[in-house]
């Protein structure tokens, strides 16, 4: 709605006055003429075809008051000015004058008669006369007998007491009026708006919220029912709303919340045969209970979710299944980092690994624990980036019994103690939050865990292996990683390349996954065409091993030849971003000719290398050291160091 304001005039020179208003201001409103009936019928109209706020004066302001629901009414207020104007030229004529109206205009006006030394009588109208003109009627003719000739009001008692020959002036509004009422028309509007927004984000979070709400009034009155509650207990919210709380649900005792005021957390009720945890909060103002508000989840799906917390999404398990050699590849820079990878495994200094997502951090991880001295103890793996902090801090650390609400009775073993002795994997460690990583680093300096809740420290010998894809060093120059931490966990570092740095491995890589997927499906797949592996090699991956390893598996499922065509690979790959499908034109995200693509001696160190790449990337880029950190995914302060470190 462009004009979500609109003014209706009770007679046209108001309408023509405010629109003279409108144009000085440059306002854009909407103008109807219309008065009492006329004006209410109007106003709905105007509602039905979504405005939200309505400007109009007298008794058609308080007829709107009680006919509309939605759109606001703001009441053009007759000012002293206004009331001046028209008993002063009421005086030239007459000393004795009445004056008609509706509450709240009539308040207190009667005083001016002492002022303007004349014999003034106020006559308030009721709500009833804005349907029954009768009434009006009836005073008017009430006043002609007191022997009062003129009449000063609003439209309606005019009209009415010219009909009984009665000498009448209106009460006109000045432009101060209305300019006055069109500002509070728009702050009303803007306040509308916030209230609106507001509500529909609370119903928002209430519909999906996770956990069942109900709210009830100080009567036990149910008004709040939401989705999840409909879920859990089988009832449907329009039936139960405005009901009794007693006699939808008798099992859950409300009406003692709102007689003591008490707060109830993790209160335990079996209610028609299903067991619910709930919090009972009442919504105390002023001192007194308005509301009642209780949120509640299944016991039996708090127990589903926790299980699957622990044991699907973030606990890995306790061995390591990969060894060196489930590690393809025969490119120099994969060797060169197995072998690396090996010699680090015989002692038990701390090592980050470094790679992009899909690069097989966590598979370095295994294979390093399986050739180390502590082969055959726990090998621990936590996901830190999918846990929350307070379940990661309980899960690394464990807890004693009453550390928390629904902690275990007997307490928990973190997963620091699980691993002794053997090897604890902290995979994307950049995700953990700056405090829990002042207790991480306490625990790897000094080799001993306290659990929550405890008062005893418990010694835990554990070899830490950390991976990242993010930056470390960044992240510790924008203060959300400790550089404490940093130099603790990166004594040892390995940075995986990613797949398009080392394409020569993908025929391998790809011919490895299609005898997996080959033993997996029970199905015959020789291999793929050398023009479908050329595609493969072409495209730069950038999910790297694990994207290959999908896309391989798509293909198996696809192909019914029983051959994987360069015509299979073409159709799959089209879908993948960056992946157009003409060889020797760059996008500068899949595919690149060998013209332009970047060739790298693998000889030499690492340093050797890393240097090349950097120095060739930035070659490529024309010198824009901003577009080189970024297409080799890092930031720009990290490039200058590696910079000048070279």
């Amino acid at each position: 709605m462009t004009k979500p304001i609109a003014f209706i005039a009770p007679y046209k020179k108001l309408a023509e006055l405010f629109d003279d208003v409108c144009r000085e201001l440059k306002k854009d409103i909407h103008i109807e003429i219309g008065d009492l009936d006329e004006g209410v019928r109007k106003a709905v109209e105007l509602e039905e075809k979504g405005f939200d706020v309505v400007i109009s004066r007298g008794g058609t302001a308080a007829a709107m008051k009680g006919e509309l629901i939605n759109l606001s009414v703001v009441e053009i207020q007759v000012s002293g000015f206004d009331l001046i104007r028209v008993l002063q030229q009421a005086k030239e004529h007459t000393d004795k004058i009445a004056i008609v109206g509706f509450n709240p205009f009539t308040d207190g006006i009667k005083d001016l008669g002492d002022i303007f030394n004349i014999e003034l009588n106020v006559i308030t109208l009721d709500f009833d006369c804005f349907h029954h003109t009768d009434s009006i009627k009836t005073k008017l003719e009430d006043i002609k007998k007191m022997g009062i000739n003129w009449v000063v009001g609003d439209t309606i008692s005019v009209k009415t007491a010219k009909e009984l020959g009665l000498n009448a002036l209106l009460i006109r509004s000045g432009k101060e009026a209305l300019i006055q009422a069109l500002f509070e028309a728009e702050r009303v509007l803007k306040v509308k708006r916030q209230e609106s927004e507001k509500a529909k984000r609370v119903k928002t979070i209430i519909d999906y919220a996770y956990e069942g709400i109900i709210s009830i009034n100080r009567a036990g009155v149910i008004d709040t029912f939401n989705p999840r509650a409909e879920e859990i207990f089988n009832k449907e919210a329009y039936k139960v709303i405005g009901k009794n709380i007693g006699e939808v649900l008798p099992g859950m005792d409300l009406l003692n919340t709102v007689q003591n005021g008490c707060t109830s957390k993790g209160k335990v009720w079996a209610i028609d045969g299903i067991k619910i945890v709930a919090n009972v909060i009442p919504i105390i103002i002023n001192k007194e209970i308005v509301k009642v508000i209780v949120t509640f989840q299944k016991v039996s799906q708090i127990q589903k979710v926790e299980q699957k917390i622990r044991e699907e999404l973030y606990l890995k398990g306790h061995t390591a299944e990969n060894s060196f050699d489930d590690i393809i590849g025969e490119s120099e820079v994969i060797l060169y980092i197995k072998e690396e990878a090996r010699n680090y495994a015989q002692v038990d200094s701390p090592i980050l690994i470094y790679g992009e997502t899909g690069t097989g951090k966590e598979l370095f991880a295994q294979a390093i624990h399986n050739v180390s001295l502590r082969k055959n103890k726990p090998f621990v793996a936590v996901n830190c980036a999918a846990l929350p902090e307070n379940l990661l801090e309980s899960e690394l650390f464990g807890y004693v019994e009453g550390a928390f609400t629904g902690a275990n009775k007997k307490g928990k073993m973190g997963l620091f103690e699980q691993a002794h002795e053997g090897t604890i994997f902290l995979d994307e460690i950049g995700e953990i939050s700056i405090n829990l990583q002042s207790r991480l680093l306490r625990v790897i300096q000094e080799r001993k865990v306290r659990r929550l809740g405890d008062n005893k420290l418990t010694h835990v010998d554990v070899r830490v292996v950390a991976s990242t894809n993010k930056d470390l060093y960044s992240l510790i120059e924008c203060n959300t990683f400790r550089e404490d931490l940093y130099y603790r966990i990166n004594v040892l570092n390995i940075n995986l390349p990613p797949l398009r740095a080392r394409k020569i491995d993908i025929p391998l890589l790809a011919n490895y996954f299609v005898r997996k997927y080959t033993h997996k499906f029970k199905i015959v797949i020789e291999g793929i065409s050398k023009e479908g592996t050329q595609l493969l090699m072409n495209y730069n991956w950038p999910g790297n091993i694990r994207q290959l390893e999908n896309i391989i598996e798509r293909l198996m499922v696809k192909t019914k030849e029983g051959y994987i065509t360069a015509k299979n690979v073409k159709f799959v790959l089209k879908s993948l971003p960056g992946s157009k499908l003409i060889l020797g034109i760059d996008d500068g995200y899949g595919f690149d000719t060998p013209q332009k693509s970047i060739r790298i001696p693998l000889m030499g160190s690492l340093e050797d290398i890393e240097r090349t790449i950097i120095e060739k990337v930035i070659q490529k880029e024309n010198g824009n050291k901003t577009a080189a950190a970024e297409k080799l995914g890092i930031g720009r302060t990290t490039l200058w160091r590696k910079i000048n470190n070279n």
